[in-house]
């Protein structure tokens, strides 16, 4: 038996053609390291749950999503179904790589085949969800529910035409002019809010929609969510949108922000109709939902240190520092 088994999704990022390329790729540096492996292929929506179970099960010491955010949360579902302690391994070779991001993996697959190669590994937290007709989902990155929601239906109900971010920006303008907001209630540890905000994002790692920080500073290794609350306007939106991608988004007058471990979250009117909710992209359906941050619950092939970091300051480093120094926030950096 070979030591991984490779789930691989030719349909992310809509089967374009550089997906495939990608892949090959990195079968051609895996082979060039000498790293064990077997690749198996998803054949529809949320097979890579049962493969991956399966595969866990069968023995193999690790099994990795070669996909999008999609086939990364299927994997570390299906891994957590198995009940080894199969690694949970990422190649991101989709249109979203948020994923692989929370633990450290920058969206590059030279970089990602590298990681595996070096054979670092660690336990993280893990997100589950447990949805109103009791279907329990887990995550990596953030929930949320409201705006997002309906934007995560339409990027998943829809063929996804284009490369990286364009897919959600789309989706999410198709949807910002015709999302009503409602009342809802969210019951945490020491705190509950109620009010009429537009989403409620829940994060485990920091960022979803393809490198969007509404959760900056949230960390997978500290056994709490970092809970985000917007009450804006669509307009306030899209202005935000820029400044969601340099994490400068927080502290805003208009989001509030606390920390929990448990989550529910439900609608405050009962004549209202429920909103959607959506883990790492994933539609897990309406209002009541639950939440809770499950510490150290698996444990990943990662780099030694969290490169997004790095990865992000690079692109935004000068910006971000001052919007820190300005607000005297605590910035999060590498040492």
């Amino acid at each position: 038996m070979k030591d991984f088994a490779i789930i691989y999704n030719p349909a992310c990022g809509g089967g374009i053609r550089k997906t495939k390329k990608d892949f090959d790729y990195a079968c051609r540096k895996l082979d060039k390291m000498h790293i064990s492996y077997k690749v198996f292929q998803t054949e529809y929506i949320q097979h890579g749950i049962s493969l991956s179970e399966q595969l866990a099960k069968e023995g193999y010491k690790g099994v990795i999503a070669a996909g999008g955010d999609g086939t990364c949360n299927e994997v570390l579902n299906g891994v957590i179904k198995s009940n080894t302690n199969a690694l949970i391994g990422f190649i991101p070779v989709g249109s979203g790589n948020d994923i692989p991001g929370a633990i450290g993996i920058i969206p590059n697959v030279k970089r990602a085949c590298e990681i595996i190669a070096e054979g670092n590994t660690g336990k993280n937290d893990v997100g589950l969800s447990i949805n109103a007709n009791n279907e329990r989902r887990y995550f990596l990155g953030i929930a949320s529910q409201g705006f997002d929601g309906a934007v995560a239906k339409i990027v998943n109900e829809h063929e996804k035409k284009y490369k990286g971010t364009n897919n959600y920006v789309i989706a999410l303008l198709k949807t910002i002019f015709q999302f009503k907001k409602r009342a809802v209630r969210v019951i945490m540890d020491n705190d509950v809010y109620e009010g009429i905000p537009n989403n409620v994002a829940i994060g485990n790692g920091e960022s979803y929609g393809e490198w969007m920080y509404l959760c900056g500073g949230a960390r997978v290794d500290d056994g709490l969510f970092n809970i985000s609350i917007p009450e804006v306007t669509p307009l306030r939106v899209l202005f935000d949108l820029k400044k969601m991608y340099s994490k400068t988004v927080i502290p805003h007058p208009k989001i509030k922000t606390y920390q929990s471990k448990k989550i529910r979250v439900e609608m405050v009117k009962s004549e209202d109709d429920p909103y959607i909710g959506q883990v790492d992209g994933e539609v897990i359906g309406k209002l009541p939902i639950t939440y809770e941050c499950l510490p150290n619950a698996c444990e990943f092939i990662k780099p030694e240190r969290d490169e997004t970091i790095d990865w992000f300051m690079q692109k935004y480093g000068k910006k971000y520092l001052k919007h820190c120094k300005k607000h005297n926030m605590t910035p999060k950096i590498n040492n």
